[in-house]
């Protein structure tokens, strides 16, 4: 899958999450974030840290690969 936008990342994150069938809250709990803050990459919101949306990635079981 191709993401360029927040946007993007954030549906990639909710179709994984719900196919592993995990909460929010789970997803939370995992990563050492909040719901509230899972709720928002989700969103999109273009302003959430680096570190904890790749420790979601992760716990999800994708990669991030760069491609120049």
């Amino acid at each position: 899958m191709r993401v360029r936008t927040s946007q993007e990342i954030g549906l990639l994150v909710r179709e994984l999450r719900q196919k592993r069938g995990l909460s929010q809250a789970s997803l939370a709990e995992q990563i050492g974030a909040t719901r509230q803050w899972v709720h928002a990459l989700e969103s999109g919101k273009p302003r959430l840290e680096l570190g904890l949306t790749l420790r979601a990635l992760t716990a999800l079981g994708a990669t991030l690969d760069v491609h120049t």
